[in-house]
């Protein structure tokens, strides 16, 4: 009966560091990028407070990087798809290579379509206009119930981690985000 516990807990054990190592490859997997990648996007979205959280990166199929000579991450999005239409959620450049015209290579990329970009930086603003995009009030009926969905939830989840400062400064700031929206694409023509 002894030597039968002893099989169980080891099984259990053994059960258990698997669960844990198919978790830990899961999270990798699913983040799709070096560990390198992911931790300086984080450093950006920590300086940055108009973007969301650091702690909700996610970098899948719907992230583009641009990398300098090195193969070091200097430019990213991340489009999320919000049912009928494509938000770009995350846009960041390296501030060292902004003004390099980057933010158009990014948004070259894009082969999804329509999208749509709430910001309040000019230089974002700017980079929008001249690829096309024009300013709207609201993406659509199922796009905007879907970016509520998404804003409560991304908002209980700044509340949940004490992210204040961020939180504070989104309010802050609320008025000043301006959506542009591209209904053809490129590759829609």
């Amino acid at each position: 009966m002894i030597l039968s516990i002893d099989y169980f807990r080891i099984t259990f054990d053994t059960i258990s560091q698997c669960l844990v190592q198919v978790t830990h490859s899961m999270w990798s997997m699913s983040l799709n990028a070096p560990d390198s990648d992911v931790y300086w996007l984080k450093s950006i979205m920590e300086k940055e407070l108009d973007l969301r959280p650091p702690s909700l990166v996610n970098i899948g199929k719907n992230s583009v990087f641009i990398r300098d000579k090195l193969g070091n991450p200097i430019g990213h999005l991340t489009l999320s798809n919000r049912w009928k239409g494509y938000e770009i959620n995350s846009f960041v450049v390296d501030e060292n290579h902004r003004g390099s015209g980057l933010s158009h290579q990014l948004l070259k990329t894009i082969e999804s379509g329509p999208l749509f970009c709430y910001t309040r930086d000019s230089r974002l603003q700017s980079a929008l206009l001249k690829a096309g995009y024009s300013r709207a009030l609201l993406p659509g009926f199922i796009a905007t119930f879907n970016l509520i969905l998404t804003r409560l939830a991304m908002t209980s989840w700044m509340i949940a981690t004490l992210d204040f400062r961020r939180l504070f400064h989104q309010i802050k700031h609320f008025s000043k985000y301006k959506l542009y929206i591209l209904n053809h694409h490129k590759n829609e023509n």
